[in-house]
């Protein structure tokens, strides 16, 4: 391998510009071919993050080809198969969240890049957020007495427009579903990272939109073995003023923890003993201190493909989300019954 790593993307909208950014930051990789079934998309793409546009590529088979590594940016319904000839080729791969359109293809997507070999990371980037990194180690903290409930709200404008720049989350086809699965697993997988092991999930949907199987709006009910219960809502709206928000309550015995903006805070904790905030990179520093963690879920990837080492987060990670999804889905079918895991 080269000092710097090759990298090829296949997929140029706004999510690979995130990730192209955050290669950029960590200095130790170069962007070598990029596709995308838009070739104006790709040009761009080209021209506005690397420079030139002679790394874009007339197909994803000349990106694998190019590459030492691999980010799959397309839509949700053509990540298994691309996927599948990265890990075929042996080579890692980064695959945007969802997975999958549905729960059996991200299983077999997760055995095909295991059975490979191949270093693979999924696109759970909030697992590096200072934020969520914080409420994690509060609500996991034995000081603050048991956790007892979250409340945890995502809502965004409906992503078929403004900074998207694309419509494909509108059509089933290629997003699987809505607000629950392209969004709010994210969410889902905090949620189980933050409360451990899940047993019972209830979840009803709805469509205002009109988007034949595109729900814009969820709730759910997640209870852990512990006991500890939480409710997510999740909701896609025509506020254009409201990119991805999310507001978390969190209430263990002995304090309330509060997230406000889901990277740099402001985090808060209440108790019998006062309150406290962090935010910034008061916040940043604060969690490096105690986990390690760095905040460029990027730059992670390229240490694990560099060091042949496992990276974090990866698709049997994954998995656990889907499986959260599949069974709200599975519940709002029945009208909202739950689904013991």
């Amino acid at each position: 391998m080269s000092d710097l790593v090759r990298v090829g993307f296949v997929g140029c909208g706004l999510i690979a510009r995130s990730h192209a950014r955050g290669l950029q930051a960590c200095g130790e990789a170069t962007i070598v071919a990029v596709h995308d079934t838009d070739p104006e998309r790709a040009h761009s793409f080209a021209l506005d993050v690397v420079g030139t546009a002679s790394v874009v590529v007339a197909d994803a088979e000349t990106v694998i080809e190019t590459s030492e590594a691999v980010y799959v940016c397309t839509w949700t319904a053509a990540h298994a198969d691309l996927v599948a000839a990265v890990a075929a080729a042996g080579k890692p791969v980064f695959c945007e969240k969802p997975l999958a359109i549905d729960l059996a293809t991200a299983e077999a997507m997760t055995r095909a890049v295991e059975s490979a070999g191949v270093v693979n990371q999924v696109g759970l980037v909030l697992r590096n957020s200072p934020s969520f990194r914080w409420l994690r180690h509060q609500v996991r903290s034995p000081e603050l007495g048991p956790l007892m409930n979250i409340v945890f709200r995502d809502d965004q404008y409906l992503p078929t427009q403004g900074m998207y720049g694309s419509t494909w989350r509108g059509d089933v086809a290629k997003a699987g579903a809505g607000t629950l699965l392209e969004h709010s697993i994210h969410d889902l997988d905090l949620l189980g990272w933050m409360m451990g092991p899940i047993r019972s999930v209830s979840g009803r949907i709805g469509m205002v939109h009109g988007l034949d199987g595109i729900d814009d709006q969820a709730s759910v009910l997640l209870v852990s073995e512990s006991g500890a219960q939480a409710t997510l809502t999740s909701v896609w709206h025509e506020v254009l003023s409201r990119p991805s928000q999310r507001r978390v309550e969190a209430f263990c015995r002995d304090a309330v923890l509060t997230l406000d903006g889901d990277w740099a805070g402001p985090v808060s904790i209440e108790s019998s003993m006062g309150t406290d905030e962090l935010e910034g990179s008061v916040l940043a520093r604060a969690m490096a201190t105690l986990d390690g963690l760095g905040v460029n879920p990027d730059a992670a990837f390229i240490t694990a493909v560099r060091s042949s080492i496992p990276a974090y987060p990866d698709f049997r990670v994954a998995i656990e989300a889907h499986r959260l999804a599949d069974a709200a889905y599975r519940s709002a079918a029945t009208g909202g019954q739950p689904v013991d895991l």
